[in-house]
């Protein structure tokens, strides 16, 4: 750090990553925040700077490294890994002393026998409740398979474009300071508590890695459309997706952009168009995340899989609920036991989601603000399922017309049901059929004697549409 970057942290003012010190006079409230910063998530400390940001130094001599070396072995479990201490040299041989504190992975940590926590930009004595809890938040992650350490896998390996995008969103949200914008890669992966004990654990490939396979061929998503109702039916779409969580979820949304209907109508009184689509985006996406955050990746055989049907998609992941929560819970704000807290707590810092919890019920509120049947839940084959019902089965408005219709004309319609306006060519080629393009064209007209579909223009130029 040079004394540039100093002087714009030093603007910023103290805040809930950075503290401000006008001297190793201080240095027991110094401490006291490297502990405090060790317990959340890490921070930078400015010695040599007074509380309104101006820059004024202090003498560094052998014995002010040796006192401050002193003070930090007082803190347990040792963290010497975590604090990086800089001296950056000013004018009249003085120097800012610059703590950088990387998030710990044992927290809690205390120093001289205490507990500290960072509110806002205030240190202060731990809670006896926090405590506790990062007590058995310790306990759990040295046994959570997401904070076990990757094998086979470096920072080369993952996504440093992805990871940089996590930041600049999570800054963007106020959940990540701005100054973690400037940090390499490790450091990221360190601030993140990707990287524990030196090497990175497995939530990082799960979140970030550019290829997943062949160890971890559980981070895996299967798509498919299916005719009808039921997974006995034919589909007309059927995919396998492996990479990352933010590929999984991008694969997963398009493939439902691609296949789920949007209704547009004008409401009585207004000129501008409402767009109501099948499942709201945003709710489908937080049942995403839940899954990723949730299932459980012990199982390599088992993946996440979505599945349409012509009333409805359904979201399965594997892994049930945790005995502490029941189906009523998830409809009310509840508190959460996310089987992989280490990428839970990426998705909230991202951005994500809201907070622990709420998952479910954002999907709710998504869904009733859409106008659109609410989630439902469920429990099958060891697993957790989301199901959106839609408010008009894709189709189905003319059923009593669509009982006459064969297995292909029934998958044009749902070809159609996107609101796309296609050409017989690309009708043909999406339905991946053993019929030949004249009896597609045939099929095209009978589904127009029967009102269900309408022809825009003449000869090859035609394009074929659901009719309104």
């Amino acid at each position: 750090m040079d004394i540039m970057q100093v002087s714009n942290l030093a603007k910023a003012g103290e805040s809930q990553s950075l503290e401000l010190k006008t001297s190793t006079s201080q240095l027991e409230g110094v401490c006291q925040t490297v502990c405090a910063f060790l317990n959340a998530k890490g921070g930078i400390i400015l010695v040599g700077v007074k509380n309104n940001g101006q820059v004024i130094g202090q003498h560094v001599t052998d014995n002010t490294r040796q006192e401050i070396a002193r003070e930090i072995k007082k803190i347990e479990p040792p963290a010497n890994h975590q604090v990086n201490i800089d001296y950056v040299p000013l004018e009249d041989n003085k120097f800012v002393i610059v703590l950088d504190i990387i998030a710990g992975n044992h927290a809690p940590y205390t120093y001289d026998g205490r507990p500290y926590a960072r509110l806002e930009s205030s240190t202060g004595l731990m809670s006896q409740h926090l405590y506790e809890q990062l007590l058995v938040r310790r306990g759990q992650l040295n046994h959570a398979w997401d904070t076990q350490s990757a094998k086979g896998y470096t920072i080369d390996s993952l996504d440093h474009e992805d990871i940089r995008r996590t930041i600049k969103e999570g800054v963007d949200k106020h959940r990540i300071g701005i100054e973690v914008l400037n940090y390499d890669i490790e450091h990221i992966l360190r601030n993140l508590e990707l990287i524990r004990n030196d090497k990175l654990i497995n939530a990082a490939v799960v979140l970030y890695a550019k290829d997943v396979r062949p160890d971890y061929s559980q981070c895996m998503i299967r798509l498919a459309r299916f005719v009808g109702t039921d997974k006995s039916d034919n589909f007309i779409d059927n995919q396998r997706v492996y990479g990352n969580a933010f590929r999984i979820i991008s694969a997963a949304l398009e493939f439902a952009q691609r296949h789920l209907p949007i209704a547009s109508f004008f409401e009585p009184g207004k000129l501008q168009r409402t767009d109501q689509p099948a499942v709201p985006q945003l709710a489908l996406r937080e049942a995403l995340v839940n899954a990723i955050s949730h299932r459980e990746y012990t199982n390599h055989s088992s993946t996440i899989s979505l599945a349409i049907f012509d009333d409805r998609l359904e979201l399965w992941n594997n892994g049930v609920l945790p005995p502490q929560l029941n189906f009523a819970a998830l409809r009310k704000r509840h508190e959460s036991y996310p089987r992989n807290k280490t990428i839970a707590t990426i998705f909230y810092e991202q951005g994500w989601v809201e907070g622990w919890g709420t998952g479910t019920t954002h999907m709710i509120g998504y869904c009733q603000k859409n106008g659109t049947p609410e989630p439902e839940f469920e429990e099958y084959s060891g697993g957790f399922a989301v199901i959106f019902r839609f408010k008009e089965p894709m189709g189905g408005r003319k059923a009593d017309k669509k009982s006459t219709l064969n297995k292909r004309q029934e998958k044009i319609l749902v070809i159609l049901a996107s609101g796309e306006s296609l050409g017989v060519n690309e009708i043909f080629d999406r339905l991946d059929d053993v019929a030949g393009l004249r009896t597609v064209k045939a099929d095209l007209s009978t589904l127009k004697k029967l009102a269900l579909v309408e022809q825009i223009g003449k000869g090859r130029a035609a394009l074929w549409k659901i009719r309104a």
